[in-house]
């Protein structure tokens, strides 16, 4: 068996500190396996006509094509197209995951895969990997298949208590969360002193060295929070309200850009002293600048998750519950987590990672404590009109 090492450290000691950041708004391609063979075993076996004989019970196939983001899952040091966790689900099951690193942005991919969901094909995917708001889209649609817990012993049981309850799918029947993050304030301390507030991204004093997040509900989040509303409630009132208040910022000049994750390499350079950030990066680029720090508002901050899902028609479904079930054991999710570094929605990962890495364990970034969950939220999931309505006009805003 070959060393575990985490992401943070491999990345500072070949000197690629950050390289990946907010994983889930990556826009290059990493080095996945290739696409999924259109020859992947069924992973159930076919319906026989209805006798007296008890149903089989279903069987593993031998390949589960699985579409991730870039730098999303632990990386053998020595060679980046090899998966310990993959490596070990093979041995244990004799599957092989053809894993491929392939979604760089929600909607892109969903493009991808609308076709064969609106003509009930299989979309080629066993598992795919997107975010919360994607997820809740692909539940109203009817484009997921439903998780049979009957089998899986360690999900939900071993799913932290933060993330039961979704408003798309209050039972977890159709998503397992992968990775979680936090998007708060992310600034140079020695500049700007400690920032426990939203109104600092509407400081005059920080004009022009404040970037906002091009992710709408990331922004929106914060103004808000200014404004005394939450996410998890918005209405379209309040929102035409915070779009005006972030407009505001933007033409007092304060704003520098919108901006996906390449604020961190300007946190970094000290272009921007202060920026809406996502709590992955700060962990990865304190080992470019020590002062930088990551901080949750008084007034709030935007929880976000990814999550694995069987698209409708899959033909390994079963494989895939079987491999979501094994990745919830906490020494697997420990050994996923001492790499990628983002917050694990596993109980008893934080116990098992001490044997990896015990400073990771203490670290609120990715084992926050109750406290921290209190003071952030997940943003209300929407119909198909108000998604029109606030990307069109978060869109407008930020002159996309």
């Amino acid at each position: 068996m070959h060393e575990i090492i985490s992401r943070r450290r491999f990345l500072a000691g070949t000197g690629l500190a950050g390289f990946g950041a907010f994983l889930a708004a990556c826009g290059s391609p990493g080095t996945g396996s290739p696409s999924p063979s259109a020859e992947a075993s069924p992973s159930a076996a076919p319906s026989a006509p209805a006798s007296a004989e008890p149903t089989p019970a279903p069987s593993l196939s031998s390949v589960l094509n699985f579409a991730n983001w870039p730098l999303y899952i632990d990386t053998d040091e020595n060679d980046p197209t090899k998966h310990k966790t993959l490596e070990d689900f093979k041995a244990e099951y004799g599957v092989t995951v053809n894993y491929a690193e392939v979604v760089n942005d929600n909607n892109e991919f969903f493009g991808t895969i609308r076709a064969p969901l609106e003509a009930g094909q299989d979309t080629g995917w066993d598992i795919i990997v997107l975010t919360q708001w994607m997820a809740a889209r692909l539940v109203r649609l009817g484009w997921l298949e439903k998780l049979d817990h009957s089998h899986m012993t360690n999900f939900p049981a071993n799913l932290e208590d933060a993330y039961r309850g979704a408003d798309f799918d209050p039972n977890n029947d159709y998503h397992a969360i992968w990775q979680a993050g936090m998007t708060g304030l992310g600034y140079d301390s020695a500049v700007t002193g400690e920032l426990t507030s939203v109104d600092a991204l509407w400081d005059e004093k920080w004009k022009g060295r404040v970037t906002y997040l091009s992710e709408m509900r990331d922004a929106v989040t914060f103004a808000l929070g200014r404004l005394g509303y939450k996410n998890s409630t918005v209405t379209r009132e309040q929102f035409d309200e915070a779009i005006a208040e972030l407009k505001k910022a933007v033409d007092a000049g304060i704003v520098r850009a919108f901006t996906g994750n390449e604020y961190a390499e300007d946190l970094v350079s000290g272009n921007v002293v202060l920026a809406m950030a996502w709590s992955g990066d700060i962990i990865q680029k304190q080992l470019e600048r020590e002062t930088l720090r990551f901080s949750i508002p008084d007034e709030g901050g935007n929880l976000w998750y990814d999550c694995m899902l069987i698209p409708k028609g899959a033909k390994n479904k079963y494989t895939a519950e079987v491999f979501i079930d094994f990745v919830y054991r906490p020494e697997i999710a420990a050994q996923i987590e001492a790499w990628v570094n983002y917050i694990c929605p596993v109980k008893g990962a934080q116990e098992a990672i001490k044997a990896i890495d015990e400073e990771l364990a203490t670290n609120e970034l990715i084992f926050p404590t109750e406290a921290t969950y209190s003071k952030v939220s997940a943003f209300k999931s929407l119909t198909e009109e108000e998604e029109r309505y606030f990307d069109d006009q978060f869109a407008t805003l930020i002159g996309a």
